[in-house]
Order: structure tokens, then C-alpha cells, then sequence
């Protein structure tokens, strides 16, 4: 499973951002863990009705922002370093309202797992951001305190947001 996966493959493999099929083949597990039917069981079903977590509004991550921040001249990396960021930010929040006997608790950890090993990858590449307006979102998403958080939401909708986003920047063909 998850865990037997050893932390050198996705360092080293995982961010090689010029070779396409070889980071869809990484994000294979992150991709299966994130379909519909598990979504809706550990996010939604498994929850009371609308009951949703406290956040940052930076941290909701939607296709709509990714159309934007590629007309305003965002590049491909910049989109999926802030993919990875923002939801690594999301997982942790949910991590910290989530009693430890919830049954969705080990998805969650299993789904953090995957973005703290993609988290690792591209740490270094934080060093060589050139645009400044990357520099301030990560800023904002990583100085902001818990009395910050204003927005409420559904796990589901966060679950389903880093989902659609996944497929919008990453163009894989994965098998379901």
C-alpha cells in the first residue's frame, strides 16, 4: 500500500517537471485515492450533514483560480507548486479538527502522506521562484495564524476541489 512506498522513489522521481509521464505515473496513487467514491465516503458520508471545517480563503484551490492565474501570466510550475502547497496547507487544517478515532482519519493521513512526499520535492524549488506574486501567495498561505481562518467548507468540496484542480494542471490519462 501507501506506506510501503519508500520516500527516495518520490523524491526523486516525482518533480521531474519536464518529463510528463513519468510525474502522471507518480501521482497515480494520489489520483486513485482521490475518485469520486471515496471522496464522497471519507468527506462526505461519514460526516454530519453540512458539517464543514474553518479556513483561509487562500487555501480554497479551484479550477476557476487556475484559469485566472494562467491568464495573468502564471506558468505551469507555479500552478502545480501552489497545487501542492495549498492542499498540503488544507490536509493539515482538516488533520486538526479530525478526532483520532474518525473512520476517515487514515484516509486523510494517507492522502497528507502523498502531499508531504510531493511537499519534500519541491521544497528546493522554492529557492528559484522568480515571480514574486508566488512568493506572496506562499507567504500568505504559510504565515497565516488559526484566528485568520474566515471561510467554512466541506471537506468534500476540498477534497473535490484539489481533485479537479489535479486533472486541470496535470494532463495524465490515468486508468480509474
Amino acid at each position: 500500500m501507501l506506506r510501503d512506498f519508500t520516500r527516495a522513489v518520490y523524491l526523486n522521481l516525482l518533480w521531474a517537471l519536464v518529463t510528463a509521464d513519468s510525474l502522471c505515473i507518480h501521482l497515480q496513487e494520489l489520483h486513485n485515492k482521490l475518485q469520486y467514491r471515496q471522496r464522497v465516503k471519507y468527506t462526505k458520508d461519514y460526516f454530519p450533514i453540512n458539517y464543514a471545517v474553518q479556513v483561509h480563503y487562500e487555501d480554497i484551490y479551484r479550477t476557476i483560480n487556475v484559469t485566472q492565474m494562467r491568464n495573468r501570466g502564471f506558468t505551469e510550475s507555479d500552478l502545480k507548486l501552489l497545487w501542492v502547497f495549498i492542499n498540503s496547507q488544507v490536509l493539515e487544517t482538516i488533520l486538526e479538527v479530525l478526532p483520532k478515532r474518525h473512520p476517515s482519519r487514515n484516509y486523510v493521513e494517507d492522502v497528507a502522506l502523498l502531499f508531504n512526499y510531493l511537499r519534500m520535492g519541491v521544497e528546493e524549488m522554492i529557492e528559484d521562484i522568480e515571480d514574486e506574486r508566488v512568493e506572496e501567495i506562499l507567504y500568505r498561505i504559510s504565515d497565516m495564524d488559526v484566528e485568520s481562518r474566515r471561510r467554512w467548507i466541506r471537506p468534500k468540496a476540498l477534497f473535490d476541489n484539489c481533485y479537479r484542480v489535479l486533472k486541470q494542471i496535470f494532463h495524465c490519462n490515468w486508468v480509474p
